[in-house]
């Protein structure tokens, strides 16, 4: 008889080392006091559980994307580009009032370019732009822009500063004041002249010359002196800002036909003003009589002209239109005269008569002429 020995299971190989599959896959109760338990079955959530999971995990998503999407609103609409579009897109319509309000921009009653009328008839405004970069610095903020102008682009950078916070977060920018350009006029010619810039009328000033702030853009400029006077206009180009003046428009005033001939018809006045006298050596005038003799007494003194002086009036200077004498006229002086040796007629001449001198401005009434002979004294004539 032989002994018999069994195996121990954890150490046989093939077939019986593979664990029954009941308890492998736990379907079944496996034979009593084998050790096997059957896992507890999983609870199903109710329907209205699952729902309440899903919305309110939907509603955190949904307040987190809200939450960015307000962020990313809000920062846009406190960017520092947004005050300078602004002030721009009013100046593309045309909308200059509200314009110079956004950017601060103050007004005087000079300031006769700064309207929605004058920029309407300028030419060669800003009709669009482009941002081209924005860079803070601490509370301040530079943005730099390119400005539409006649089909072409000019460069313009405008300053903003920081103000305060909206909800403690986001900045609040203000358009600082930009600097604006000029149109200077230069009238050569009478002070006072009368002018028109972009169809608005102004005056230039005692020296002649005026300078008025202007926004972006080319401005007709034109003379308006009457029937009197004219002058060729041109025209003022204003581009961006912080540019300065323009390129000054000197206008040179000119006598016309009818400006010509009240100015003669002034010199006229002027010679006949002296004829008209009574004095031997009249004051202010170009021609005079000496020699008299005390031992006799002098009446009836009298100035008779021969013949008016011939004159050319020629372009302005700083004293006005001059005025040359081409031919001198020619005036004799008598006098009635009484003394011891009996009495008589005494006589001058004929002298010449100069009639040189300035023509210095015009009234309704024509010309004002002043002699640069004698002692300068002035008459007016029409």
């Amino acid at each position: 008889m032989s002994d018999q020995h069994t195996p121990d299971p954890d150490q046989q190989s093939g077939w019986g080392a593979v664990p029954p599959v009941a308890s492998i896959r736990g379907t079944h109760e496996g034979p009593a006091g084998a050790g096997f338990t059957t896992p507890a079955p999983r609870r199903k959530l109710r329907r209205g559980q699952l729902v309440g999971i899903i919305a309110g995990s939907t509603a955190v998503v949904l307040l987190l994307v809200a939450g960015v999407v307000g962020f990313s609103v809000g920062s846009a609409t406190h960017s520092a580009d947004r005050p300078v579009r602004a002030f721009l897109d009013d100046l593309t319509a045309g909308k200059v009032t509200d314009a110079l309000d956004a950017a601060g921009i103050d007004r005087t009653k000079s300031d006769v370019l700064l309207t929605d009328a004058a920029y309407a008839k300028a030419t060669a405004t800003v009709t669009g732009y482009r941002v081209a970069a924005t860079r803070t610095d601490g509370d301040t903020a530079t943005v730099r822009a390119y400005l539409r102008q006649s089909g072409r682009e000019v460069a313009a950078t405008f300053t903003l500063d920081k103000t305060g916070t909206d909800w403690g977060v986001f900045p609040v920018w203000e358009l600082q004041a930009p600097e604006l350009g000029s149109v200077d006029v230069s009238v050569r010619g009478p002070s006072g002249a009368s002018v028109q810039v972009a169809g608005t009328s102004t005056k230039t000033s005692k020296d002649g010359a005026i300078s008025l702030r202007a926004l972006p853009g080319t401005y007709a400029v034109t003379y308006d002196g009457g029937k009197w006077t004219k002058a060729t206009g041109g025209s003022a180009d204003v581009g961006g800002f912080g540019v300065g003046a323009s390129t000054p428009v000197q206008m040179t005033a000119a006598l016309t036909n009818a400006g010509e001939q009240a100015a003669k018809r002034a010199v006229d006045a002027w010679v006949d003003g002296c004829i008209a006298s009574n004095d031997a050596a009249p004051a202010g005038c170009s021609f005079y009589a000496y020699g008299e003799n005390p031992a006799y007494t002098y009446t009836n003194e009298k100035w008779t002209l021969e013949s008016r002086p011939t004159v050319a009036v020629g372009s302005w200077t700083s004293n006005g239109w001059l005025v040359s004498t081409t031919t001198f006229g020619r005036a004799t002086f008598t006098a009635d005269i009484a003394g011891a040796g009996g009495t008589g007629t005494a006589s001058a001449g004929p002298l010449n008569v100069n009639a040189s001198g300035y023509i210095t401005g015009f009234s309704s009434s024509g010309a004002t002429f002043r002699s640069a002979v004698g002692n300068g004294s002035s008459d007016t004539g029409s």
